[in-house]
C-alpha cells in the first residue's frame, strides 16, 4: 500500500452520488478547470475495458473531447461522475477507493504536464517542497478558491482550501498520489469538508521518505 487514511469509515454509492448533488449546487459559471481532470477519469474508465462507458460520460457532458490545457466549467465534471461512478465504484471495491482513485489520477496527469514536471523539478523530489507547492499548482489548474499549507512538525502537515467542490475522497486521492512521486511511501492523508466548498487535509508523511530514482517519472 502506498498510502493510507486515518481513521476512515466508507460510505455507500448513495451517499457519495448525493453529496455530489449536493456540491454542484455551489458551482458558478466562471468556475473552470484544465482538461487534464477530465482525460484523466475518461482515461481510467478507458484502462478498465469500458470504452462505451467513455461515450456515455461524453454524451452526458456534451463534449467530443478534452484538451488537457484549455478550461472548461467545473459544471461539466458532475454528469461524468453520475454516469461513471457506480460503474468505478464496483471496479474499484467502492465509491470512496473511486473517488480517491479519480484525485489519484487527476495527480499523474497534471504531474505529466511540462508544468507538474517543473514543480516536481523545482521539489528535487522532496515531498514537503511538493505539497507545498499545490496551492501554485491549484491556481495553474482552476479558475476558483485558494489554498494553504502549513507544516505542523517535521512530519505533519495541513492543506487547507477553500472552493473546492470534489468529496474529500478525492482530495485524499490527489495528495496521496503527490506524496508518492516524491517517494513518501507509506504516508497519510485524511480530508474533511469544513463548510461549504471547504475541505482540510490532514498529512501525515512516512518516516522514511527515499528519493525516487528519476522526478519525471510519474505512474
Amino acid at each position: 500500500m502506498t498510502g493510507e487514511r486515518m481513521g476512515s469509515t466508507e460510505q455507500p454509492l448513495e451517499f457519495w452520488l448525493e453529496d455530489l448533488a449536493r456540491r454542484r449546487t455551489f458551482v458558478k459559471p466562471e468556475h473552470t478547470i484544465r482538461g487534464f481532470f477530465f482525460k484523466g477519469l475518461l482515461e481510467n474508465l478507458r484502462t478498465l475495458g469500458d470504452e462505451a462507458l467513455v461515450s456515455r460520460c461524453l454524451e452526458a457532458c456534451g463534449q467530443e473531447r478534452f484538451v488537457d490545457f484549455f478550461s472548461y466549467p467545473m459544471d461539466l465534471m458532475f454528469p461524468i461522475l453520475f454516469t461513471a461512478l457506480p460503474t468505478l465504484a464496483e471496479r474499484h471495491g467502492g465509491a470512496e477507493a473511486a473517488l480517491r482513485q479519480i484525485g489519484r489520477q487527476s495527480s499523474i496527469d497534471f504531474l505529466a504536464s511540462v508544468a507538474g514536471r517543473a514543480m516536481l523539478l523545482l521539489a528535487k523530489g522532496s515531498p514537503k517542497p511538493l505539497i507545498s507547492s499545490l496551492p501554485a499548482a491549484f491556481r495553474v489548474a482552476m479558475s476558483y478558491g485558494s489554498s494553504q499549507v502549513e507544516w505542523l512538525g517535521p512530519r505533519e502537515g495541513r492543506l487547507s482550501t477553500r472552493g473546492g467542490f470534489m468529496p474529500p475522497p478525492v482530495h485524499e486521492g490527489l495528495v496521496l498520489k503527490m506524496l508518492e512521486a516524491a517517494g513518501a511511501r507509506g504516508s497519510q492523508a485524511t480530508a474533511r469538508s469544513e463548510g461549504e466548498a471547504r475541505y482540510r487535509v490532514r498529512l501525515l508523511l512516512a518516516v522514511s521518505c527515499p528519493r525516487p530514482a528519476a522526478y519525471g517519472a510519474v505512474r
